[in-house]
């Protein structure tokens, strides 16, 4: 006789639903979602805690107010670096696979090499070659300012410090970050130390037994 499986799976399902409309918070189970962005959802759970606050927490100028408006500022950066970070993305991928074609392309379309002499000129195939790797490092770029608001976001919601001395060090990260483009950040090696304006003391000299 075979198992009602299914039968126990759907009344598993209906009673989960049912569990779910009987929570008692349901503002903060519907922010719940995996469609959106990291910074999305800490700006959701924002928006619920500054409801949730007491009016007198919230009153102009207050703490709780700056805050709010703090995360907000960063989700604006946030949601702005991901746009970017998409569409070079996107870029990327497709100069990728198109110096990856490119070479194919010759020869598919030999027989047109007169009418396009272009698809065997080196000079064409680097220029894809630096395109590609150029939609790379923005797309890199955008990535780490984007990963990088998003944990100051995680730190404003999640710490336990004062206004005063938390927005100090996010401000203080927020102007590292709207520095602008740095090939540096994509290029330089971990161990590279130019430019850190770091000078090495010569070595003492050997001290003779009888000096």
């Amino acid at each position: 006789m075979p198992k009602p499986t299914l039968p126990c799976l759907l009344l598993l399902l209906l009673l989960t639903g049912c569990a779910s409309e009987n929570c008692d918070n349901q503002e903060l189970i519907g922010i719940l979602s995996p469609n959106q962005s990291s910074a999305g959802l800490l700006m959701n759970y924002a928006k619920i805690s500054a409801c949730r606050a007491d009016t007198v927490q919230l009153k102009a100028g207050s703490d709780e107010e700056k805050k709010l408006i703090l995360i907000y500022d960063l989700y604006i950066k946030a949601r702005s670096y991901k746009a970017w970070n998409s569409l070079f993305f996107g870029l990327s991928v497709t100069a990728a696979i198109a110096v990856f074609l490119w070479p194919a392309l010759g020869v598919m379309f030999k027989s047109r090499e007169q009418h396009w002499p272009w698809l065997q000129s080196p000079i064409m195939q680097t220029t894809v070659t630096g395109i590609a790797a150029l939609m790379f490092a923005f797309y890199s770029q955008y990535k780490t300012k984007q990963t990088q608001t998003e944990n100051l976001m995680r730190t404003a919601t999640y710490s336990s410090m004062a206004l005063e001395p938390l927005s100090r060090k996010i401000i203080g990260e927020m102007s590292s970050i709207d520095e602008g483009f740095n090939f540096n950040n994509v290029f330089d090696h971990p161990d590279s130390k130019s430019n850190t304006g770091e000078k090495t003391e010569p070595a003492a000299p050997p001290v003779s037994p009888g000096g």
